[in-house]
């Protein structure tokens, strides 16, 4: 086998002809290849340009005659007929030049971000050598690790079981088959056609082993990775390899919990073996791919250092893919579109209400620009209201738990152009510690020490549960824009209130009663007349209020905490209300109103 040929190229980046250069300008991160590699990847993407998967890895295109082939969001490597590997390696702050010393730390995080790659289960990474591994190329890493796991499991001993064994035998043993005994010893009496079962290591999964291993010798241009290979070889010689790999694979990868040890490798040999990588797609001019979603590793790895985080520091519980609401509740019976933030954060400790407190955080493989608030950061309108649907949802809880507003959380990776947290964003327009309020915060890859790790953690955690206030001094529903009277303060001593309250309220009529129900508002009289709230209690904004009559019945109320709404007699004349007795009123913004039954 030839010298191996290496090409390095961070994703997003150009691949063009040797001596063909395409763009002109500096920026652009183009990388040559040769003809014959360039022909061949060129092929490849054709062959495959219906698959939906390949139209995000690469894409062909052509400018003033020359042709180029453009990487997206995926990474990994490529390796064509040829023997060329292509390297594509995620654009990390901090180290997405082509300099050595940067492809070494790209190559690096690339490594940590891979370990704990959900898709891919991929825990043969866990024990990688990665101080070597950022000078080794990412194939022969992954081949590297894929023998260390076989030689984990024979040194645990390979499984056996049972395999159905038929021959011709000069003595009885297991059963007759009838019928192949009649057939082809009906003049022969010294021998029997039987079968029997024999406890042997030539398993499906065995059998794997060894054509996996006899396809990466083909693969490899380490020397070291080769001599592995033919010693593994000669551990496995008494086992044949596998006639029928999807047959052994589908009978593998669903092997009951005996075979656990397994896992990993079976996982591993079937993108080796199917000759394709983490995508769907595969071709007659690559001898290998292993593709990563970049999206996916950066969801996956923060989703694992924030369990890592909380395991060491306990106060939260910390769930990954969350899958307890949808975003239609009811259709045929049954809920639909199930909403799945990437990181649930919960308190630890439920048996308090007033601390309890949780977190969505969702991360998203994109580029913003702090610089840019005229433009929105460059953010997504989509990711915007991802989060308030998520935010509007947890919003509702259960039982004990009801009304417990969830922080918002939006983590981007840090470049160049995004360094700190943005200021905060609120949904709706509020003066209090509920509601819904994003952050929005840079997670930086290139740092991979614990004590690092740990501070963004930290830091983003602590920024989610700010008590920010919102320096606005309307409220977003003109109907409703009432302006506090001069007596009372504008603002709210957080440290003396907590407002998880249910208030029980009298409705003095069925007028009342249905101009409660068409403002969505309950007032309250303000004063120190018996029944108004004094300058003390005013602060109290509860999260739900119980109606009742003077006949008992009631209705249970949930409240919007976000809105401070304040009313003199004539504003409250003007919304309809029916007889004000007071001069001022506080008024409650009613969510929904159901009847409660009647009170004994």
């Amino acid at each position: 086998m030839k010298k191996q040929s290496l090409v390095v190229i961070h994703e997003f980046g150009t691949l063009i002809k040797k001596d063909e250069k395409v763009f002109l300008n500096d920026k652009e991160d183009e990388v040559e290849l040769s003809e014959i590699t360039f022909s061949n990847l060129w092929d490849f993407i054709l062959e495959n340009k219906t698959s939906d998967d390949l139209e995000q890895v690469m894409s062909v295109h052509k400018k003033k005659g020359r042709q180029y082939i453009k990487c997206s969001r995926y990474v990994g490597t490529i390796q064509t007929k040829d023997g060329c590997t292509i390297e594509i390696l995620p654009k990390i702050f901090g180290c997405s030049s082509r300099s050595d010393q940067d492809i070494k730390k790209s190559r690096k995080v690339f490594l940590h971000m891979l370990k704990n790659f959900r898709d891919s289960d991929s825990k043969s990474f866990q024990n990688a050598n990665l101080s070597t591994s950022e000078n080794f190329p990412i194939l022969e890493v992954y081949i590297s690790n894929y023998l260390s796991e076989t030689e984990n499991l024979l040194r645990t001993g390979l499984k056996k079981n049972y395999t159905k064994i038929q021959e011709n035998s000069g003595f009885l043993k297991g059963r007759l088959l009838v019928q192949k005994q009649i057939s082809r010893n009906l003049t022969d009496k010294t021998h029997l056609q039987i079968e029997y079962a024999k406890y042997l290591e030539n398993i499906p999964q065995n059998r794997l082993i060894v054509s996996t291993l006899n396809k990466l010798v083909q693969l490899t241009y380490s020397n070291s990775n080769k001599a592995r290979i033919y010693k593994l070889l000669a551990v496995f010689s008494e086992i044949p390899e596998s006639t029928n790999i999807n047959a052994d694979l589908q009978i593998s990868l669903s092997a009951n919990r005996l075979f656990a040890s397994y896992d990993n490798l079976m996982h591993w040999s079937s993108q080796f073996l199917l000759n394709r990588g983490f995508t769907t797609f595969s071709g007659n001019h690559v001898n290998q791919s292993l593709l990563f979603s970049a999206e996916k590793l950066f969801e996956s790895y923060v989703a694992a250092l924030f369990k890592s985080y909380t395991r060491r520091h306990p106060g939260y519980n910390v769930y990954t893919q969350h899958r307890k609401y949808y975003l239609v509740d009811k259709h045929n019976k049954h809920g639909k579109f199930q909403i799945r933030p990437d990181i649930f954060v919960e308190s630890a400790d439920k048996s308090d209400f007033t601390s309890y407190e949780n977190i969505i955080l969702d991360t998203k493989w994109k580029i913003i620009d702090e610089n840019k608030p005229d433009k929105n950061y460059f953010m997504s309108i989509s990711d915007m209201y991802q989060l308030y649907a998520y935010g509007q949802k947890y919003s509702l809880g259960e039982g004990y738990f009801y009304d417990v507003h969830p922080r918002l959380v939006l983590i981007y990776p840090a470049t160049e152009s995004f360094t700190k947290e943005l200021p905060a964003f609120f949904y709706e327009e509020i003066k209090r510690e509920f509601g819904l309020r994003l952050t929005v915060v840079p997670f930086n890859l290139s740092k991979l020490k614990q004590n690092e790790i740990d501070e963004q953690i930290k830091t983003i955690l602590e920024s989610a549960n700010k008590n920010e206030l919102s320096d606005g001094k309307e409220y977003s529903r003109e109907n409703v824009i009432l302006s506090e009277p001069s007596e009372y303060p504008s603002q709210i001593d957080m440290e003396k209130h907590n407002s998880r309250y249910m208030m029980f309220g009298y409705v003095k009529s069925a007028e009342h009663l249905e101009w409660i129900k068409m403002t969505h508002l309950y007032n309250v009289r303000m004063g120190s007349r018996p029944g108004a709230l004094t300058d003390e209690e005013v602060w109290i904004n509860p999260s739900r209020i119980v109606l009742y009559d003077r006949e008992g019945n009631s209705w249970l109320c949930t409240v919007n905490q976000s809105e401070e709404i304040y009313a003199d007699s004539g504003k409250i004349v003007k919304l309809g209300y029916p007889n004000p007795q007071s001069d001022y009123y506080k008024l409650f913004r009613i969510q929904d109103i159901k009847e409660h039954g009647k009170i004994s």
